[in-house]
C-alpha cells in the first residue's frame, strides 16, 4: 500500500539523466511522479489490464512498476474544505511509478534512446521533416540508438562523472564505444569531465525517510487513483549516505601529470574489471530477453528509452551479484524439479528480494491471487531496502508518450535495431575488458 501523497512532499527528482523537466519524486525517494500525455497513460492502462493470454503481458517485466495516476484536485483550506486552484486544468495528469534506482547506494545510470524514427503518426509534416533531420544528424537513423545522458559514480572523489545529453547528440557512430568506456570504466581509464564540476551524491533521507521536513499546514492532499494505470520512468537513489562536500579540484580526482589549469579528469575507478565483466554479462542477458519479447509484439515505441542501472558502490556490488547468483542457482534447481518454474525468470528486483518484481508475469503464472502476493512483495521490499540490499542491475524500458499498437504491421524494427546495436557495443566493451584482464601483469 502506498502512503498518502501531498504536494508539499514532492521534490525535483535528483540524478535525472535525461527526459523533460517537471519529473518529481515523493519525500521518501521511492516513487517518481511524471507528467504524462493521454497516449502514455493509455499504454500503461492497456498493459496493466492485460491477461496472461495477451502477448503484451510479457512486456510488463521490462517496465517500471506503476501505482496509478495523480491529478491536481484542489487545495485544503484552513477549515478543512477543498478549494479550487487557479489554472489546475493546465496541470497535466501524472503517472506514479517506482524509482528504479531507489534501492541502490550509488547508482550508475544510462538512458539510451531506442528506434530510428522520432515522430508519431499524428505529427505535422514540419515536425516529421525536423525530426527526420535530427535522426540523420545523430546516431539515431543509422544505429537505432542515441546516448541521451548518463552518470557514473567515482568512488575516490565521492562524486558522479556526468555525461550530458550533448555528448550523445554530437558524436558520430564511430564514437559510440567511447560512451561505453565512460559508463563501464576500467580502474586505470582516464575519463575527461564534460561538465564544469562534479555532481555529488544525494543526501540520505532522515530517520523518518523524508528528504525534507514539510510543516503539516503546508501539506495538501492530492487524489491518487490506484485502480487504473501501470508503469513508466525512474532515475535516482535515496539510499546514498551523506557525504561531505569536496573540492572539484581534489588531487585524488586528477589524472597523473595533470595540472590544475587543465580540464578535470577522473581515474582510479573502484569497480574491479572482473565485477564489471559480470555486470556486462547480466545486462546482455536482459537485453536478449527483451529482444525476444519485442520481436513478437506489434507495437511502435517512438521516443522510448532503455534505462540501465547498476550499483556503483564497490562494496555493495559484489554482495548484490552474490545474492543474484545464489538465487539463480536455486531457480535452476527448481526448474528441473516438479514445480516447473520458468527458467527464463529474471532474478532482478529493485530490492534484491526473492520474489522478483522485474518479472511480474512469471509471478502471475504461479499465483491465483497475485494482488495479495504483490502487497507481500512490497512489504518484503521495504525490509530489504532497510538493510541496504539491492540488485546488481536493472534494465527497463521507459517513456511511452508516443507508443501505440500496430496490429498486422510487425514489430518495431527500429527499436530492434537499437537493441542489436546496444548489444554489440556492450559486447565490444566486454571484449576490451577481457583483453585488459588477460594482459594484466598479475596474469
Amino acid at each position: 500500500m502506498l502512503p498518502p501523497l501531498a504536494i508539499g512532499e514532492s521534490t525535483p527528482l535528483p540524478n535525472q539523466v535525461a527526459g523533460h523537466d517537471g519529473v518529481m519524486s515523493d519525500a521518501s525517494g521511492s516513487l517518481v511522479i511524471k507528467p504524462a500525455l493521454p497516449r502514455e497513460i493509455a499504454f500503461y492502462q492497456t498493459l496493466n489490464s492485460s491477461t496472461r493470454e495477451d502477448p503484451i503481458r510479457r512486456l510488463k517485466s521490462f517496465v517500471p512498476k506503476f501505482y496509478g495516476t495523480l491529478r491536481l484536485e484542489g487545495q485544503l483550506s484552513s477549515t478543512g474544505s477543498v478549494e479550487g486552484v487557479p489554472g489546475k486544468e493546465e496541470v497535466p495528469e501524472s503517472v506514479v511509478i517506482e524509482n528504479l534506482s531507489y534501492a541502490f547506494t550509488h547508482p550508475n545510470i544510462i538512458d539510451v534512446k531506442l528506434g530510428t524514427v522520432l515522430y508519431g503518426p499524428d505529427a505535422s509534416d514540419e515536425k516529421k521533416a525536423r525530426m527526420d533531420k535530427q535522426a540523420r544528424e545523430t546516431t539515431t537513423h543509422e544505429t537505432g540508438v542515441r546516448l541521451t545522458g548518463f552518470t557514473t559514480w567515482h568512488e575516490r572523489s565521492q562524486s558522479y562523472i556526468v555525461t550530458p545529453k550533448s555528448f550523445g547528440k554530437t558524436i558520430p557512430v564511430s564514437k559510440l564505444p567511447e560512451g561505453m568506456t565512460r559508463f563501464f570504466p576500467l580502474p586505470s581509464d582516464i575519463i575527461p569531465s564534460l561538465v564544469p564540476a562534479p555532481i555529488l551524491a544525494p543526501t540520505k533521507p532522515n530517520e523518518v525517510g523524508n528528504l525534507q521536513t514539510i510543516p503539516e499546514a503546508e501539506k495538501t492532499p492530492i487524489a491518487v487513483d490506484v485502480e487504473n494505470g501501470i508503469p513508466p520512468t525512474p532515475i535516482t537513489a535515496s539510499n546514498a549516505p551523506s557525504i561531505p562536500s569536496i573540492s572539484p579540484r581534489s588531487p585524488s580526482v586528477l589524472s597523473q601529470g595533470e595540472s590544475n589549469n587543465q580540464s578535470q579528469t577522473f581515474t582510479n575507478h573502484a569497480i574491479p574489471p572482473g565485477l564489471t565483466l559480470k555486470v556486462l554479462s547480466l545486462i546482455l542477458e536482459e537485453i536478449d530477453r527483451l529482444t525476444l519479447v519485442l520481436s513478437e509484439l506489434e507495437i511502435r515505441f517512438v521516443g522510448a528509452s532503455l534505462l540501465i542501472v547498476y550499483e556503483g558502490d564497490s562494496e555493495k556490488l559484489p554482495l548484490a551479484i552474490e545474492r543474484y547468483e545464489k538465487k539463480k542457482a536455486i531457480r535452476a534447481l527448481k526448474a528441473n524439479g516438479p514445480s516447473g518454474i520458468n527458467e527464463q525468470r529474471s532474478a532482478f528486483s529493485e530490492d534484491g528480494s526473492n520474489a522478483s518484481e522485474s518479472d511480474s508475469d512469471s509471478q502471475d503464472e504461479n499465483s491465483e491471487d497475485n494482488d495479495d502476493e504483490d502487497e507481500e512483495d512490497d512489504k518484503e521490499g521495504e525490509e530489504k531496502r532497510e538493510r541496504n540490499e539491492c540488485p546488481p542491475i536493472r534494465v527497463k524500458m521507459i517513456d511511452f508518450a508516443h507508443t501505440w499498437l500496430t496490429p498486422d504491421e510487425g514489430p518495431d524494427q527500429g527499436v530492434l535495431l537499437g537493441l542489436k546495436t546496444l548489444k554489440g557495443l556492450i559486447e565490444g566493451r566486454k571484449a576490451e575488458i577481457e583483453f585488459a584482464i588477460s594482459n594484466s601483469p598479475k596474469n
